[in-house]
């Protein structure tokens, strides 16, 4: 079950950083592909790099602790996990949220 979580955020990330992430991938071969791009990312297109981190709505307080504490490369990784970990998180909420569609007959108007 987890593994299917993590080739779902593998997908996720190969389509919104243009990384290419292999189909079956582990939590360290992601973590390592994404934290090499969030470098590239800082150094190169910074504003990319924040863009990243709202779409996956990562906590700023989260990632401000991170960048405190952390110092190169440690930093890229743990800013990677937080986006992974994130990413699946959501994954998981929606699917527990999902409503399985309603039984209607033809007569019942569906709101």
């Amino acid at each position: 079950m987890e593994d299917r979580y993590l080739q779902e955020t593998g997908i996720w990330i190969r389509e919104n950083t243009g990384l290419r992430v292999p189909e079956s991938v582990s939590m360290e071969e992601l973590e390592q592909l994404l934290s090499e791009r969030l470098e590239v990312l800082v150094e190169k297109d910074f504003q990319q790099f924040v863009l990243l981190l709202y779409q996956v709505d990562v906590s700023e307080k989260k990632v401000k602790a991170i960048l405190a504490s952390e110092g190169y490369p440690h930093v890229y990784h743990s800013v990677a996990r937080l986006i992974i970990d994130r990413q699946i998180e959501k994954i998981k909420s929606r699917e527990f949220y999902k409503q399985p569609p309603e039984s209607l007959t033809d007569e019942e108007e569906k709101w």
